[in-house]
């Protein structure tokens, strides 16, 4: 299996960079009175919960482990409310405040690619990048929450995918709370602190997220089974502990999520705990157990299939330093079994980092860089040895509302590497681009 690329993003040539760049950053209208709908909800900006959409701070994340409910001021010898008391605040139902009907993108795209013993490659056009629609918050009167994103367009292709369709219950209070839910649910967004989400500042999300391993396996995907978490925190929110599990029907062959009844009777669990602490840092660590059917051809070019156990084990922390420069990084171990065209038995291992900059110029301004290092083995397969992948990314974001909903995005990525099965060598040089808007 080659590098994999996913430009969901607006991807354009060399040559005129120079002019989007200004187009970006200066020709948008700086007004807009739309805004989403859990923003249209409280009537506060984007940035109440994200530094800039899409990336979650400490109040984003509450906000989900609160079952949606903004979380409330937390004073040392006050009552703390329950969260049935959030519920009576909440205001009149309204479709407008539980429905974002357009999250979209328009994008141009021109990329070009190269790989060992294959002639280069290029693609351009003027797409739609991305069209989704969110309903998500609370059955009234009720602790019961509910979340669905229905992707209509996905990287310029008609491809309609209801990829999260949730919906559980909260208890407890604002200061100790629980909740259970069940359904498709994102396996790692708005789960973990910040350098633990997949969700990034940069177009493309950190590899050792979205690299699909040799056993087709990657850890951004919407499995569908059942989670439970528990949440502490302290006053003010300075500190905040959280554990999550997850059992999942886990993955078909071909690493498409198990959607339905399949013969495949065995479940993977998921396991997130998350510590953050003032001011906007944190750490996670997850571990991920699962097995699934897998593909492979022998030395005749026959096809078998095996049942490789799948584990992952991870840890994450990022720093953020006088609410200017968030540094931010992660390790994530992987331990695969393998079956060789021979017949042997082997193991795919990796030992997968990232480490990331966003310096932000003020709020809805800011410039990225990261550095991603996959160094990855078949062991006990002779002729192919460890094999790494390089990938460095620069990027700057701008909002151009006051209330953040309408983002600008460009960045540059340079992507070289071998895969672990061929060592076959592939390159990726690219600039990426987008508009958002959120409404």
């Amino acid at each position: 299996m080659g590098l994999k690329v996913r430009p969901i993003f607006l991807l354009v040539g060399f040559s005129v960079l120079p002019l989007l760049f200004i187009f970006l950053l200066l020709s948008l209208p700086e007004k807009a009175a739309a805004v989403p709908q859990f923003a249209r909800r409280y009537k506060v900006r984007c940035s109440a919960c994200h530094t800039i959409v899409p990336v979650l701070n400490e109040q984003g994340y509450m906000f989900k482990r609160l079952g949606f409910h903004l979380p409330p001021a937390l004073e040392e010898g006050k009552v703390t409310p329950w969260i049935s008391d959030l519920v009576k605040k909440e205001p009149e139902w309204s479709l407008t405040n539980n429905a974002a009907l357009a999250v979209t993108d328009f994008s141009f795209s021109a990329e070009r690619t190269t790989s060992q013993g294959a002639s280069p490659s290029s693609t351009s056009a003027f797409q739609v990048g991305s069209w989704n629609a969110y309903f998500g918050g609370w059955i009234p009167d009720t602790n019961f929450f509910y979340y669905s994103e229905f992707d209509i367009i996905t990287g310029g292709s008609t491809n309609p995918d209801l990829s999260n369709a949730y919906f559980g219950y909260s208890g407890g209070n604002a200061r100790s709370s629980w909740y259970v839910a069940g359904g498709r649910e994102h396996l790692q967004i708005g789960e973990g602190t910040r350098a633990a989400q997949v969700y990034s500042l940069l177009p493309s999300s950190p590899l050792l997220f979205e690299n699909p391993s040799p056993t087709t396996f990657v850890i951004d995907q919407s499995p569908v089974g059942i989670d439970a978490g528990y949440t502490w925190a302290s006053s003010g929110y300075k500190r905040v502990f959280a554990a999550t599990a997850k059992v999942t029907n886990g993955d078909n062959a071909d690493g498409s999520e198990i959607l339905g009844p399949s013969t495949r009777n065995s479940k993977d669990v998921w396991f997130d705990v998350d510590f953050w602490y003032a001011p906007e840092s944190g750490i996670t660590f997850l571990d991920y157990y699962g097995k699934k059917d897998q593909m492979n051809l022998d030395t005749l070019g026959n096809q078998f299939t095996f049942h490789p156990v799948i584990r992952r084990q991870g840890v994450f922390g990022n720093y953020k330093l006088l609410a200017k420069v968030d540094f931010l990084g992660g390790w994530l171990h992987s331990n695969d079994g393998w079956v060789a065209p021979d017949g042997s038995s082997a193991k795919f291992v990796g030992n997968d980092f990232y480490g990331a900059v966003d310096y932000y110029i003020r709020q809805g301004f800011a410039v990225s860089g990261r550095y991603d290092f996959l160094h990855q083995q078949i062991t006990g397969v002779s002729g192919v040895g460890p094999q790494s992948t390089h990938d460095w990314t620069i990027g700057v974001n701008k909002t151009f509302t006051p209330s953040g909903n309408v983002i600008g995005r460009i960045a540059y990525s340079n992507l070289s590497g071998r895969d672990p099965v061929s060592a076959t060598k592939s390159t990726d040089k690219l600039v990426q681009a987008d508009i958002s808007f959120n409404f």
